[in-house]
Parts: structure tokens; sequence; C-alpha cells
């Protein structure tokens, strides 16, 4: 019985020690873009939380573009794998909040997903809802290829 604890104890300590897949690789980078309406700053924030919460780099810096087109353009630029948008639809009783998830390669949109409450309840049907709905597509995002060339390798010339 020392014996299984012993190697059960000296396994987890292992498993611990080993990079795992998410610490092998950097976080992917997302832009949240600005939403409109009276709430739309709150919700980006909290969006933004979430996202950080999750383990990805969130550029809040990038401003709301004009057509989906340029997508592709900002997210070879920044290095993003995905664009988080909202578009919110504010009445006397109840907001409501439609949010888009853009592929940073392809431009596409891999994700939709609504949430409807009351104005003082909008954040938290968000907070329950936002990851279960949209999180799948953003761990499926992918930053288009980069235009920059890796270092070369060192040369080596025999001169002799």
């Amino acid at each position: 019985m020392r014996t299984l604890a012993t190697c059960l104890l000296a396994l987890a300590v292992v498993s611990a020690a080993a990079p795992g897949r998410a610490a092998a690789q950097p976080a992917a980078r997302v832009s949240v873009q600005p939403f409109d309406g009276t709430v739309g700053p709150a919700l980006r924030q909290q969006v933004t939380r979430l996202l950080r919460g999750h383990g990805f780099r969130v550029m809040t810096s990038i401003a709301r573009v004009q057509g989906t087109g340029q997508y592709l353009t900002l997210a070879k630029d920044h290095r993003l794998c995905a664009f988080v948008t909202g578009d919110m639809e504010e009445r006397p009783r109840r907001h409501s909040v439609t949010f888009l998830v853009w592929d940073g390669a392809s431009g596409s949109v891999l994700a939709r997903w609504s949430a409807s409450a009351p104005p003082k309840s909008l954040a938290k049907a968000v907070g329950k809802g936002f990851w279960k709905h949209l999180g799948p597509a953003l761990d499926g995002a992918h930053a288009p290829p980069s235009n920059e060339l890796p270092p070369a390798p060192p040369m080596r010339i025999s001169a002799g």
C-alpha cells in the first residue's frame, strides 16, 4: 500500500511538472470590437475578462471596422485568431445582444449567439452563456499565416 501511494505521488509530480499543450503554445490573440449602446462598454469589459480567464490575449485597441472584408488584413497585421463583435438592441424593458465570432484566417463567421434579459440582468446572462456557446468556436479559430520569415540557421563554409 505504501509503494502504491509513493508511485501515485511520483506520477502526480511528474504530470504536474510536464508542460501541457497549452503551456507549449503561445496564447491566441483575440480582438474584442467595441459594442454600441449604453451597456455596451460594460459588456465588452466582461467579455474581455472572460476571454482572458480562458487564456486568450485580448486586444481592445483595434477600432470597430466598417466592413467585414477588413478582418483578414487586420488579423494578418496583428496575428489575430479571431474577432468578437456584439450588436446591442436596447428596449425599455429588455436588452439583447448578438455576438459573432469571426475567424482570423478565413474571415468567416465561426459562431453566433444571442442573449436577452432585462437591463439589470443582461450581464449575468452573458456571463453564464458566453463561453458555453462561443468557447468551442474560439478554441477552433486560427490566425492567418505570417509573412515573417524565421531566422535562418547559421551557415558553415569549409574554406579548406
